[in-house]
């Protein structure tokens, strides 16, 4: 009985060591180890004292807990990802301490480009709300897009008053290779109407006094300035709900009138 419990003393410094090392292999002979001398003690507990047998059922246990402790610092040193992806930096080698950003990978089925928008319009965003995308190195492809996050807190650079809001858009689905760090251009779509009557802005004067808006309309060689209801607009073109109709002819500026204004979407 004694020598077996001097063997176990030996197992149960090497599981310790287990612990420390925490490697698969060191695991693993730290578990042949046990099996060895609880095998050798059963052998040699034919006859035993009942207090040696408790003394070794003892030092088993405190084997075996040992044991545990090694696979558990094993199961902690594995590094899991919360996704799968693809790995695109390694921050530290092997025998380094990790005190930071160990490893960065992505999921390149879930890219999303992050807009800096400004406070006076992110009030008119929202999460799922439509956006389209073009990036420098496909143009003239559009790339449907959707707003997946709203930053709750603004940013703004130290040398800037400029307010703005990070938001998230994901992309939807394309034939493109999309990579990380392109650089992308972003149309977000506030609002959406068919069906709807459009002229250029320029051809939009505004008394921002009154708040109200007029277009010069063309009759022949008469030109008279019509009170119009705008709705909604973009860089280029302006929704009208009442003052004109489909087909009359307005003057842009000083330039020969836009004939043939009719239905269009925005």
């Amino acid at each position: 009985v004694a020598a077996a419990a001097a063997r176990y003393d030996a197992s149960e410094a090497d599981v310790a060591l287990q612990t420390a090392a925490a490697t698969e292999a060191e695991r693993a002979s730290a578990e042949a180890q046990l099996a060895q001398a609880q095998a050798q003690l059963a052998s040699l507990l034919a006859d035993p004292a009942a207090e040696d047998v408790a003394a070794a059922e003892a030092e088993i246990a405190q084997a075996e807990l040992a044991l545990a402790d090694a696979e558990q610092a094993l199961a902690e040193a594995a590094i899991t990802a919360p996704f799968a992806g693809v790995v695109t930096a390694v921050s530290v080698s092997p025998g380094e301490y990790a005190a930071g950003v160990v490893v960065s990978l992505i999921d390149a089925g879930r890219l999303e480009v992050v807009l800096a928008v400004d406070e006076t319009d992110v009030g008119s965003l929202e999460v799922g709300q439509p956006a389209a995308l073009t990036l420098e190195t496909w143009p003239d492809v559009e790339i449907p897009a959707s707003v997946a996050a709203i930053a709750p807190q603004a940013s703004s650079a130290a040398d800037s008053a400029l307010v703005t809001y990070d938001v998230h858009l994901r992309l939807g689905d394309t034939d493109l290779p999309v990579r990380a760090g392109m650089t992308a251009n972003a149309s977000l779509i506030t609002a959406q109407r068919t069906d709807v009557l459009l002229v250029p802005n320029q051809a939009i004067s505004a008394d921002r006094g009154s708040g109200t808006y007029s277009v010069n309309r063309v009759d022949g060689d008469t030109v008279t300035a019509v009170p119009v209801t705008i709705g909604l607009r973009d860089s280029q073109y302006t929704q009208i709900t009442s003052g004109i109709a489909e087909g009359d002819q307005l003057l842009i500026g000083d330039t020969l009138p836009l004939q043939q204004f009719g239905p269009n979407s925005e």
